[in-house]
C-alpha cells in the first residue's frame, strides 16, 4: 500500500519540478504564448473515503518566462507555492474543486491520481481549461486492485 503512494508522490514530485525547472528566460518579455491562464474542476464522487483508505493526490505547476512559479486559487481561497498539492484529506467524502492560475503563465502541468483500497470503487471526474479552451477533460472509475493504477498528466 505505501509502496504503490510512494511511487505516485515521487512521480508527480520529479515531473513538477522536470516542468519547472525546463522552462527558460526568454528575451524581449514574456511574449504571445506566456499569457495562459487556466481552470481545472475535479470531482470526487461521495464514493471515495479517507476511511477506506481510498487516495487521490493532485499535483500542479505552472511558470513564467522569467521562471517564477504561478500561484492557485483553490475554490476562491489564494494558495502560493512553487506548486500545488492537494490529497485525499481536500477530497474525502467526495467533492468539486476548482483550481484557477492567479497569474498567466507561460507552462505548467496538472498531475493528478488515485487508488482504491476499500470496497466501494469511486469515480473522479476532471475537465482542464487554458484561456477558456477544455483541453481535456474525462471520467474515470477507480476500482480496488485496478492494474495500472489510475495517473494522468496534462501539459498545460
Amino acid at each position: 500500500m505505501k509502496i504503490k503512494k510512494n511511487v505516485m508522490m515521487l512521480a508527480c514530485g520529479i515531473a513538477a519540478l522536470t516542468i519547472l525547472f525546463s522552462c527558460k528566460k526568454k528575451d524581449g518579455g514574456d511574449g504571445p504564448s506566456s499569457g495562459k491562464k487556466a481552470k481545472i474542476t475535479l470531482t470526487l464522487s461521495s464514493d471515495f473515503k479517507k476511511a477506506e483508505s481510498d487516495k487521490f493526490d493532485v499535483t500542479l505547476v505552472a511558470s513564467k518566462t522569467n521562471g517564477s512559479t504561478v500561484d492557485w486559487n483553490v475554490d476562491g481561497v489564494l494558495v502560493k507555492g512553487a506548486s500545488l498539492n492537494l490529497g485525499t484529506d481536500n477530497f474525502n467524502g467526495g467533492k468539486t474543486i476548482v483550481i484557477e492560475s492567479a497569474d498567466s503563465f507561460y507552462t505548467g502541468a496538472l498531475i493528478i491520481g488515485g487508488f482504491e483500497f476499500g470496497a466501494t470503487p469511486f469515480t473522479v471526474t476532471y475537465k482542464v481549461e487554458v484561456n477558456g479552451k477544455v483541453i481535456d477533460q474525462g471520467s474515470e472509475r477507480i476500482v480496488k486492485d485496478r492494474d495500472p493504477i489510475f495517473t494522468k498528466t496534462i501539459q498545460l
